[in-house]
């Protein structure tokens, strides 16, 4: 197990564009010590969302008062427009003079300013060779990463830090690594299978910095890492070691987190936070899964589908995951039938560790609608997956419930599952729902964005046959223990996404919920086998 933690991406203070996860210097340490992490880079968002030389100031207070100056490390929020304030730059210089501050925050998106216009403020800062971090997660140019570039080779003694980076676009980082050795990335939103792994071998385990992404992913992030296959050197590095060498501080001689009581009542947390699968007497049932290969800007070392059965198996033996649920990735952006045979004639043979989802695209649908009794009969098809969105065919489309008229009809005939994309827009599937009681819906994404997820618990509410299922629901800010709360702990499902997603990093997210381990448990494995042959 690490020794210990320091995150990069810590924020307090009350803005102007969203609730504040930590309003006060309290709550953030509150969240880490809920995560056992020692420290944290600490920027203010007043700084961000009203003006630089006042948050930055407040900041510096607010970490006072807090009396955990040992714990959270100033980040100041820098624009183009502190080289012109009158006194911004002598405030900059003699606190970095000072060694108090060490590390810079920019949010370009928010504040209003292309990248390449700091470099007259990095010109006067670069030499106290400061760590420099931009949310490259937010709305961004196209010119945003050859900015850093520039940038990176003006200012080679600077530390450009990349958060918040999760799959689209990740070769953009990828490509700004190779260029740039002083270019970094931190893990917060990392959730792509063997990420962790690909950057320590193209670039070294020095080059990766440790970093958490919403409060709803608590430990999404440890739980990645500590289950990466890294060297216990490798991780050090990654978890604290890292960002230690950059702000030139010394690592910690003891842990500084106060263990809060609910821990007590998460063993499946504190298990696989060390690095340990989830216990054999727990089942672990995957409900949402693909096959090799994939695109759409992933990037991936393995992505031969007939190797996939053994390092999945593999992958999930390492974790405690029972079984997989998954549908073909040929059969959803190629050619659906073959795809689907190629799919079954793969995984078959090991059916005690996968089950298959039937998928329809309506533009195979007179193949394959007289095909279903045949694919279904042989047991390894289980359930339905759609993807309308990817598809081209939107919600409000007047044709969307004819066109998988015969998935609604077979799937309510057989009692059968639909593990359905939803991105957004979820309440359309009221009436058809509602016409089909004996079809189970599993909301895939727990609808995607916040407005869809607040509909996606509405539908779950007024409907016992509408569920909610994990994987991907890290796009918003929205806790997801209050979606449990709201629907119920029976209608949630666990799902990783994995072979895309990291099924390490969606289910630490999973376990670190802040909710004893029995809410938890349902949705591992209970709920699924209550609706689908498994």
């Amino acid at each position: 197990m690490m020794k210990s933690f320091f995150n990069v991406n810590g924020c307090i203070g009350r803005g102007a564009y969203e609730k504040p996860e930590f309003p006060t210097a309290g709550s953030l340490v509150e969240h880490l010590d809920y995560l056992q992490i020692d420290r944290s880079l600490v920027w203010h968002v007043e700084a961000r969302d009203l003006n630089p030389m006042r948050g930055n100031r407040r900041l510096l207070q607010e970490i006072t008062d807090s009396g955990k100056q040992e714990r959270l490390h100033p980040a100041f929020v820098i624009t183009p427009a502190c080289f012109f304030e009158e006194g911004v730059l002598d405030f900059l210089c003699r606190h970095f003079s000072s060694g108090r501050v060490r590390a810079l925050q920019m949010a370009p998106q928010t504040s209003r300013f292309e990248i390449r216009e700091t470099e007259r403020v990095l010109g006067q800062l670069a030499r106290f060779e400061p760590v420099l971090l931009w949310n490259c997660g937010e709305k961004k140019s196209e010119l945003d990463m050859r900015d850093i570039e520039h940038l990176a080779k003006v200012f080679p003694k600077v530390s450009f830090v990349l958060t918040q980076k999760s799959w689209s676009g990740f070769s953009r980082i990828l490509d700004l690594m190779w260029r740039c050795p002083n270019v970094y990335v931190d893990t917060s939103k990392l959730h792509m299978r063997d990420a962790l792994g690909l950057l320590t071998e193209n670039f070294g385990a020095d080059r990766v910095l440790f970093g958490l992404s919403y409060k709803a992913d608590y430990g999404a992030a440890i739980g990645a890492l500590m289950h990466a296959g890294l060297t216990s050197d490798q991780g050090e590095l990654i978890a604290h070691g890292n960002i230690e060498r950059l702000l030139k501080i010394e690592p910690v001689a003891k842990n500084l987190y106060r263990t809060p009581e609910i821990l007590k009542k998460k063993t499946l947390w504190n298990d696989f936070r060390a690095g340990k699968p989830v216990k054999k007497e727990v089942e672990v049932l995957d409900a949402h899964g693909h096959t090799p290969p994939h695109t759409r800007g992933w990037v991936m070392k393995k992505q031969n589908i007939g190797n996939s059965p053994a390092e999945l198996k593999k992958k999930m033996d390492a974790l405690g995951v029972n079984k997989l649920v998954l549908s073909s990735e040929l059969a959803l952006f190629g050619e659906c039938v073959s795809g689907n045979r190629e799919a079954e004639k793969i995984f078959m043979p090991h059916r005690d560790r996968f089950a298959g989802y039937f998928v329809f695209n309506p533009l195979y649908g007179e193949e394959l609608t007289p095909a279903m009794d045949d694919f279904f009969k042989r047991g390894f098809f289980v359930g339905f997956k759609l993807l309308p969105s990817y598809w081209k065919i939107p919600s409000t489309a007047p044709s969307y419930a004819e066109l998988f008229k015969p998935v609604w009809e077979y799937a309510h005939q057989h009692n059968l599952p639909i593990l359905l994309h939803t991105w957004g827009k979820v309440n359309f599937l009221a009436d058809i729902v509602k016409k089909y009681p004996n079809a189970n819906f599993l909301l895939g994404h727990s609808g995607g964005t916040t407005g869809g997820r607040l509909e996606a618990e509405a539908l779950a509410l007024e409907y016992d046959n509408v569920y909610l299922e994990f994987c991907g629901s890290f796009c918003t800010p929205r806790p997801f223990e209050t979606s449990m709360q709201i629907v119920g702990k029976e209608r949630v499902l666990f799902g990783s996404d994995t072979s895309a997603h990291d099924q390490a990093w969606e289910l630490a997210r999973y376990l670190s919920l802040p909710i004893p381990d029995e809410e938890l448990r349902p949705g591992l494995a209970a709920n699924l086998r209550k609706i689908m042959n498994v």
